[in-house]
C-alpha cells in the first residue's frame, strides 16, 4: 500500500539515490589535500613575481643617487660635508620600503684599483646600496668622482 504524505509518495522517495556522508567525507579530504599541494606552488609564483618590479625599483633608485653626485661633482661634494655613510629609508612602489646605504670615500689610484685612502685625494668613490625586506638581492652601484683641476676653488 502507498502513502502519500504532502502528495509525494513515499517508495519514490526511498527510489532516489545520493551521496552518503561517508562519500562526501572521502571527497572533501581528497580535494583538501589536492588544493594544498597546489596553493603552495602558486603562491611562490606569485612572490617571484614581484622580484622584478622590487629589483628595477631598487636600480632606479641607486642609479637616481649616483647621478645626483655625480650632477653635483667632486668639489661640491666636497665642501658639502656630504663624505661618510648615510642610511635612509625610501618608499616605493606599491607600499615597498627601500633601505638606502650610501657610501663616500677617499679613494687613490694604484695599480688598476681603487684603494680606501684616509686622507683626501684627488678621488672620491659613491657606492649606493639599495635593498628591500621583501628581497633577498641587493643592488649596489657605484661611480668615481675626480678633482676638478680647473676649478679654482676646487681642494
Amino acid at each position: 500500500m502507498r502513502t502519500t504524505f504532502c502528495n509525494i509518495k513515499t517508495d519514490k522517495i526511498r527510489s532516489e539515490k545520493g551521496f552518503t556522508l561517508l562519500e562526501l567525507l572521502f571527497v572533501t579530504t581528497i580535494t583538501g589535500i589536492l588544493s594544498s599541494t597546489l596553493i603552495l606552488p602558486f603562491i611562490s609564483g606569485i612572490k617571484q613575481g614581484t622580484r622584478p618590479e622590487i629589483y628595477a625599483t631598487a636600480t632606479y633608485l641607486a642609479q637616481k643617487e649616483i647621478e645626483e653626485f655625480r650632477n653635483a661633482g667632486y668639489t661640491k661634494l666636497v665642501a658639502g660635508g656630504h663624505l661618510g655613510n648615510v642610511n635612509s629609508y625610501v618608499n616605493g612602489l606599491n607600499g615597498r620600503n627601500y633601505t638606502e646605504t650610501s657610501i663616500r670615500e677617499y679613494v687613490s689610484h694604484s695599480g688598476g684599483t681603487f684603494v680606501t685612502s684616509g686622507t683626501a685625494t684627488e678621488f672620491i668613490r659613491v657606492t649606493e646600496t639599495v635593498s628591500n625586506s621583501e628581497n633577498a638581492d641587493v643592488v649596489s652601484l657605484w661611480t668615481i668622482l675626480v678633482k676638478d683641476f680647473y676649478d679654482p676653488n676646487a681642494n
